[in-house]
């Protein structure tokens, strides 16, 4: 390859590198795979209803709920719960009315490590099908080990159903095994949806300086070498 070859197979790389996002991934709750309690299995599809579910599988992820007893039919719930054509996932805790729910858990399946960038808060009151009343204490925990919480951050207030609340995490959800729900006290309805996993910060905007500067550079690659 020749000098004139290699400058312009540089500045393709530059420029396809200047233009490629960094992978992504979006939990939508969609096409996913919910295991039942009873071990059977069916796929989510934006209207129907899955009760009795145990584990959800999306894009390489799962979730699992846990229990403090006796899972109720009613404790744990994913697909097109509001009516509205768009599945989420939903759970009623042991600290509320309507189920038995302690815990929900989201892993990478393969066991490596991942950015929680942020998700969609649908459902957090402690009133079932109603307005919250702004008492509701319901955490989220970061594990960076994927077993102990390396950090928690207490959860707003969501009245059930939408709209909804975009919750956007820390750099203490970078580089996580593990993230996990717990409540604190009497929350009868918890709904999410939307998880944007290792989804890529928004470009900063160059100065107009540094714009000339890139273009400056980029060019030069691109430019035949002058002949002697």
């Amino acid at each position: 390859m020749n000098i004139r070859q290699t400058r312009l197979a540089v500045g393709g790389a530059v420029l396809l590198a200047l233009s490629l996002p960094a992978a992504a991934v979006q939990i939508g709750f969609t096409g996913g795979t919910v295991i039942l309690n009873d071990n059977t299995t069916e796929t989510t599809n934006n209207s129907v209803v899955w009760q009795n579910v145990k584990a959800y599988e999306e894009s390489g992820f799962r979730f699992d709920y846990s229990f403090a007893g006796p899972p109720a039919p009613f404790a744990t719930i994913i697909g097109n719960y509001y009516g509205l054509g768009n599945d989420v996932i939903h759970a009623h805790w042991d600290s509320g009315n309507f189920g038995e729910v302690n815990k929900i858990t989201f892993v990478k399946i393969d066991g490596s490590a991942f950015d929680l960038n942020y998700f969609i808060l649908t459902s957090n009151t402690d009133t079932g099908g109603a307005p919250a009343s702004g008492f509701e204490r319901v955490f989220i925990h970061a594990s960076v080990d994927g077993t102990t919480s390396s950090f928690s951050q207490l959860l707003p207030p969501e009245d059930w159903g939408f709209p909804a609340t975009q919750i956007f995490l820390g750099n203490q959800f970078d580089g996580i095994k593990a993230f996990w729900f717990e409540a604190e006290n009497a929350v009868d309805c918890f709904g999410m949806d939307e998880f944007f996993i290792d989804e890529p910060p928004p470009p900063p905007i160059p100065e107009p300086a540094g714009l000339v500067l890139l273009g400056l550079g980029v060019a030069g690659l691109l430019m035949p070498r002058r002949r002697k």
